[in-house]
């Protein structure tokens, strides 16, 4: 949480938003602790190949 209130803080955004592999549920697991709520889910060209990607978003 320290991230998230330096970035309130210093930059006082309405929301964060990230993307994260939905294969990678441990990472998906620990936003969603923190508050981030699912967007939407999209393909995201990566490394040579294609994975599907969760949107997350976090709103103050």
């Amino acid at each position: 949480m320290e991230v998230i209130n330096f970035i309130q803080s210093e930059f006082k955004p309405e929301r964060i938003t990230l993307s994260v592999a939905t294969f990678n549920q441990r990472a998906i697991k620990l936003y969603r602790k923190i508050g981030f709520k699912d967007v939407a889910t999209f393909m995201q060209d990566t490394n040579g190949d294609t994975f599907e990607s969760l949107k997350m978003e976090y709103k103050y």
